[in-house]
């Protein structure tokens, strides 16, 4: 209950500074930029040439056809997870609370010659690894089954993760087919292709962050060394669609120098339809207008043959992933919902592993105000068919309210989240370290987090 008056008082807090800053906010740093750069106009001739420099959600810096923007990210966040059952609560650690800053997150991008563009995203949030955020983890079945078959037998990192967490350079050769390659984020459902920084919550639901975890590369999102094409048809674009040819192996191995990896790529493809309008990957309504409405729906699929070894052969299973979303708005309401599947089939029946996720999610942006609400149900079920069918899965329950001081980049987000157990075995072993869920056994749970989130 103390976790919850702390919460609620400084949201309040921050609710009454807010119209303050909304108002002066945006004029005081064109301000600056302005008083910067009329001091500067001459430096421009240091580089050789005319340059120019500016702001627009987002400092950029221009010379000849090079453009660079910088932008930044930074998550400021309160979170606690409290058990029901005392009996599974980390030991000695008890319930869980304190402040974090998840994401530090410098972006780099900009055009070069020829139709040349590219992005670097670097990553100085004190998140954690996967590997090592389950505070329950032991040596029980659960936890023995969750490390050996989320990650695979290639997915083990032999390298730091390092603060690179993307980049890529793009050859657009029109609106119809671009071709990146780099550390390229794969295909996959809408919620994880959505930016962290333009979510409706603080943070993924847990159908989200348990079909993320059973593909290669998860961090925050799905990520992969390999090749991504992309475009867009139709008389407005409505049609997009993007098809990725990575390692398999998630951005924690040098394939050619790491001898646990094979040589077998992973394919996945994403197809997107607006059928009115154009939602991209945004929750929430604000940009809609009132008496106006938009939707789209999607379907994605990914598949990698994942090898134990090649010296003697040995597959580990054949891993398909799979799934298909909607979203809606119409004024200041929004909606969306996903479901997604998986599969892992050994030719040896040893790591048969078989599983789904869902969601729905709904929010409401007050007319006239910086004021949303939201509210979703998310579930997940995972069974492992060499353990006589072993399942463990869980359920969310979450509400949420947003105060958008400058639309997602200047935000205040408070929600709490209620989990509970679900499967033949009343188990959820789900842990996500930038979602902050954790492992719950047979114990209801309740996570509560709030947020200040600064984006340009």
């Amino acid at each position: 209950m103390r976790t919850l008056f702390l919460a609620g008082g400084v949201l309040a807090l921050a609710s009454f500074a807010a119209p303050a800053l909304a108002d002066s906010s945006s004029r005081e740093v064109q301000s600056a930029v302005d008083a910067y750069l009329a001091t500067a106009k001459a430096d421009a001739s240091l580089v050789g040439g005319a340059g120019q420099a500016g702001y627009d959600g987002g400092f950029w810096i221009r010379g000849g056809s090079f453009l660079l923007k910088i932008n930044l990210t930074i998550q400021g966040r309160w979170e606690g997870f409290d058990w029901d059952d005392s009996a599974v609560e980390p030991s000695p650690g008890g319930d869980l609370s304190g402040f974090s800053v998840p994401r530090a997150t410098l972006k780099l991008s900009g055009d070069a010659t020829c139709d040349v563009h590219y992005y670097a995203e670097l990553e100085m949030g004190h998140s954690g690894t996967l590997f090592d955020n389950n505070t329950n983890r032991d040596d029980s079945i659960i936890g023995d089954l969750y490390e050996r078959f989320i990650f695979g037998p290639n997915e083990q990192p032999t390298v730091s993760y390092g603060v690179l967490r993307e980049g890529w350079i793009e050859y657009e050769s029109s609106p119809y087919l671009a071709v990146r390659a780099g550390l390229v984020k794969t295909p996959t459902t809408r919620q994880l292709m959505t930016p962290p920084e333009m979510q409706q919550f603080v943070d993924i639901s847990m159908a989200s962050a348990f079909i993320g975890q059973t593909m290669p590369g998860y961090s925050d999102r799905n990520r992969d060394y390999g090749a991504l094409v992309h475009g867009a048809f139709g008389c407005d674009g409505e049609w997009q669609y993007m098809i990725g040819i990575t390692n398999g192996d998630g951005p924690v191995h040098r394939n050619v120098l790491d001898g646990t990896t094979s040589d077998c790529f992973a394919y996945s493809a994403r197809v997107n339809w607006d059928i009115k309008g154009h939602l991209g990957y945004e929750e929430g309504a604000l940009r809609s207008h009132e008496c106006e409405w938009a939707a789209s729906i999607g379907a994605w699929a990914h598949y990698y043959t994942d090898h134990a070894q090649e010296n003697p052969y040995f597959k580990w299973a054949d891993r398909l992933t799979w799934g298909v979303d909607a979203a809606f708005a119409w004024g200041g309401f929004s909606f969306t919902a996903a479901y997604n599947a998986m599969s892992w089939d050994d030719p040896n029946n040893a790591n048969n592993l078989n599983g789904f996720s869902w969601l729905a999610q709904a929010g409401y942006l007050f007319p006239g105000t910086a004021w949303e609400i939201a509210a979703r149900y998310s579930y997940y079920e995972m069974t492992f068919e060499d353990q006589a069918d072993f399942m463990h899965g869980g359920s969310e329950i979450a509400v949420g309210v947003n105060y958008y001081i400058d639309g997602h980049a200047d935000k205040l987000s408070l929600d709490v989240a209620m989990i509970t157990p679900e499967g033949d075995d009343d188990s959820n072993a789900l842990a996500d370290t930038y979602a902050g869920y954790n492992t719950t056994f047979d114990s209801d749970a309740i996570l509560i987090r709030l947020q200040w989130q600064l984006a340009h």
